[in-house]
């Protein structure tokens, strides 16, 4: 497991080498950033950040958005980052190679779906395609102790409040709070618990197994031809 506990503005954790090039930023002070062949998904956990997005090296104009802590966000093109109060502090995760919708929220107190001993999630941002990359809101309640699981890609993610401790069985273990950024290598066996807080982590995933495909989407699959006809 890779993990920074306590974050300063500009330090990254750098996974553009694996098979779904990644990036995560720790932001506390003015950001920007012209790629135009990348999406950052973004969370703030304190404070406030105007957000502005489709901007490049030439011109800052472009779809600006304000975001408190608690918003998530999906934001293509070139991004700029700006806090609006002291001490705010926002993580970027810069996915290369991938354009995705634009979009941002808020976080709800628990997730809408069943996860793993207890835990729920919501699905943030899903993939507009199936196999592209979703962000993921992860609710682990008071006294949860996950069974020791996997994934086949990497996973980035940011504990948004709350406080628990991830493990790898009599290998390592690694107390998790508010702004600790961390990400798990493909393949890496671990778990997280909890005693007497809960936790609220966003977890980003670089590729999905679901999703619409042109051949099977909402609207494709509700439009009927020649419904009620010879």
């Amino acid at each position: 497991m890779i993990i920074i506990q306590n974050p300063k503005n500009g330090q990254v954790i750098d996974q553009t080498q694996s098979m779904y090039p990644t990036k995560m930023i720790a932001i506390t002070e003015t950001f920007t950033f012209y790629d135009n062949h990348c999406t950052m998904f973004g969370i703030v956990t304190r404070g406030k950040f105007e957000v502005s997005s489709q901007i490049n090296e030439v011109s800052d104009i472009g779809q600006s958005y304000v975001a408190h802590s608690g918003n998530f966000m999906s934001m293509k093109t070139g991004v700029k980052c700006t806090p609006l109060a002291e001490n705010s502090q926002m993580f970027a995760i810069i996915r290369y190679g991938f354009k995705g919708l634009e979009t941002l929220g808020r976080t709800e107190d628990r997730g809408r779906l069943a996860y793993i001993d207890g835990c729920t999630d919501t699905l943030l941002v899903p993939p507009p395609r199936k196999g592209d990359p979703c962000l993921n809101y992860l609710h682990f309640p008071k006294n949860i102790k996950q069974t020791q699981h996997l994934h086949p890609s990497i996973r980035m993610g940011v504990v948004l409040r709350g406080e628990g401790v991830a493990w790898k069985q009599n290998e390592w273990q690694h107390d998790l709070t508010p702004g600790t950024m961390f990400c798990l290598p493909e393949g890496e066996v671990h778990s997280f618990k909890t005693e007497e807080e809960s936790m609220d982590i966003i977890a980003y995933h670089p590729d999905s197994d679901f999703g619409p495909t042109d051949e099977n989407h909402p609207m494709l699959n509700k439009t009927l031809i020649n419904h009620g006809t010879n």
